[in-house]
């Protein structure tokens, strides 16, 4: 019989672990959730999404074949390394107060609780000669995900300090400082020169212009009415 494996159900409340180990020596763990107070071990392992064949039997369901390695039931039987010496399929393990203990149950029979953690591995399956999975305690398989706190939005702080700089530097562009050497007139952002019209003369220069016009203008008149005098005389 297949027994199609069903997705893990996303429920943090209850949950076990499994520790799956191959004949190589490789090793699969696998946090399974459930929303029952309690399964059996074939239904921890028919929720943990991974490839199985079980034979359904007397002593409920026999795993035959876990994750493509083992037994391909019904096309073999269900023990079918196990027909002679050497005997070899899947142990079954359940870890209790730190220590693998081998489970002579079958896992159709054998209730899971939350927290618990259930073994296998594929060797000699015989109490005596089969070998336990490595320790790996619930904690490390069931690792707690802190949620990261989200980041907070940067997108109109960085717009606003944008229109600040543009701001400095416009108004930088536009303040002219004069050089008292009559140097071209520079800008406070740099050192080209400004357009003739663009420049401004220092309040002290404007005065002095001013007051020699106003000194001039009389002086002028003066010259003026003195030479015309000067003239009619000599006629």
């Amino acid at each position: 019989m297949m027994l199609l494996a069903s997705p893990a159900v996303a429920q943090e409340e209850q949950r076990a672990g499994l520790v799956i180990v191959h004949g190589d020596g490789s090793v699969i763990t696998q946090c399974v959730a459930f929303p029952e107070s309690s399964i059996t071990g074939a239904e921890l392992l028919a929720r943990s999404g991974l490839d199985l064949a079980v034979e359904a039997s007397g002593m409920g369901a026999t795993i035959c074949r876990i994750d493509g390695e083992g037994c391909d039931y019904p096309q073999d039987a269900c023990f079918c390394q196990c027909q002679s010496s050497p005997c070899i399929y899947w142990a079954y393990w359940r870890l209790t107060d730190g220590a693998w203990v081998y489970r002579n149950a079958g896992a159709g029979n054998s209730p899971v609780q939350p927290g618990d953690v259930e073994g296998w591995r594929w060797g000699l399956g015989t109490i005596k000669k089969a070998e336990p999975p490595p320790d790996v305690a619930f904690e490390e398989i069931c690792v707690e995900e802190v949620a990261t706190p989200a980041a907070a939005p940067t997108a109109g702080l960085d717009a606003a300090s944008d229109n600040v700089v543009a701001a400095e530097s416009t108004a930088a562009t536009a303040l002219t400082l004069t050089d008292p050497a009559g140097a071209p007139a520079q800008t406070a952002a740099g050192d080209a020169s400004l357009p003739a019209e663009a420049t401004s003369l220092p309040p002290l220069a404007a005065f002095g212009i001013l007051f020699g016009v106003l000194v001039a203008l009389p002086v002028g008149a003066f010259l003026i009415a003195w030479l015309r005098g000067a003239g009619r005389r000599k006629s």
